[in-house]
């Protein structure tokens, strides 16, 4: 087990390296135009690591804006890469249907879905995914932990590739800021949550506390303008020169603003306590204290077993009550020291 972020974003980069072995030019799908963090710090972790491995990008989309002509236009001759996080299977619908309209619309191209979980929890759901995959002629699932890799390998029957999550490669960017509160519980309040009870433990510690999510974004004026822009634009303007790159800086700025909004955010408690994947993955970036809880189906504790339990600072917690008086303990342990 690897104890130290440098070490495990440099075997992410090597498995990275040798699944793309041959390509230079990909096209990169489902950017997260929405306020998660965790998604943003996915998508700037795989720029990051493509730009270190020479590999250019050709096309983007969302899921909304997906342009098969254009991407075949763009790039006769390359690999599809498919944005990694937790929402491969039946979790969050919208993002499914679109990879598995790319799996059947390009089974010309090779397909790599970048690291992620998989959880499903409709059969007939999961049978239609393997069906789309046993169809294509080469597409390689890349997951994060390894019930998923069991999963992918065992149930839906894709060549798998076991990998770190893509924020990673955000290893050595992200600087803590000065904290201003004992505990901020960063806790979900999406349909994945488990943090019930968590004020009333809080108030009863004693600590100054914060309780946040990161999925609410400030909408600023840029915001208003691209929501209102970029849907109806985006088929008439991808021939225009320079509206790829122009569309890449935008959304790669969009996705460093949310991860330094996410980074101010959990900066300010001396210790954190989370039920996200990436609060974890940030903290741990960004040498925080912290306790983790998991989410609803596992996700968290499965990674944290893959590729983090070596780290010093990182605390597990079964239950809400564990996870205040784990954090509690923290704060008196630093305080000692």
């Amino acid at each position: 087990m690897t104890s130290s972020p440098e070490a495990i974003a440099g075997v992410a980069l090597q498995t990275l390296r040798e699944t793309l072995k041959g390509h230079d030019r990909c096209a990169l799908l489902d950017f997260p135009d929405h306020g998660n963090v965790g998604d943003s710090a996915i998508w700037a972790g795989e720029i990051a690591a493509l730009k270190e491995l020479g590999v250019a990008i050709a096309y983007v989309d969302s899921f909304l804006s997906l342009s098969p002509q254009v991407l075949r236009e763009r790039m006769p001759r390359g690999v599809i890469l498919i944005h990694g996080g937790g929402n491969f299977g039946t979790l969050w619908p919208e993002c499914q249907a679109h990879r598995e309209t790319v799996l059947a619309l390009f089974r010309d191209y090779p397909i790599i879905q970048l690291p992620q979980s998989i959880h499903y929890d409709d059969e007939a759901a999961m049978e239609r995914t393997r069906q789309l995959i046993a169809a294509h002629p080469d597409f390689t699932m890349m997951v994060r932990d390894e019930p998923s890799h069991r999963l992918s390998r065992d149930r839906l029957g894709a060549r798998t590739v076991l990998c770190c999550d893509s924020a990673f490669f955000l290893h050595g960017k992200l600087r803590r800021a000065v904290p201003g509160v004992d505990i901020l519980a960063l806790a979900r309040t999406d349909k994945e949550r488990v943090t019930e009870g968590l004020q009333a433990l809080l108030e009863r510690s004693g600590r100054s506390f914060e309780i946040v999510d990161w999925l609410d974004e400030p909408m600023t004026l840029s915001r208003r303008i691209a929501a209102r822009i970029w849907p109806r634009a985006f088929g008439r303007l991808t021939r225009v020169p320079g509206f790829f790159r122009a569309l890449r800086a935008a959304w790669d700025a969009a996705a460093w603003a949310r991860i330094e909004r996410g980074g101010r955010l959990l900066s300010r408690g001396r210790v954190v306590v989370t039920d996200r994947l990436h609060a974890h993955i940030l903290c741990t970036l960004l040498g925080v204290p912290h306790v983790v809880l998991d989410n609803h189906y596992g996700k968290v504790q499965n990674f944290i077993a893959a590729w983090t339990s070596g780290i010093p600072h990182v605390r597990r917690a079964a239950t809400p009550e564990q996870a205040v008086a784990t954090a509690v303990a923290l704060l008196e342990s630093a305080g000692r020291g």
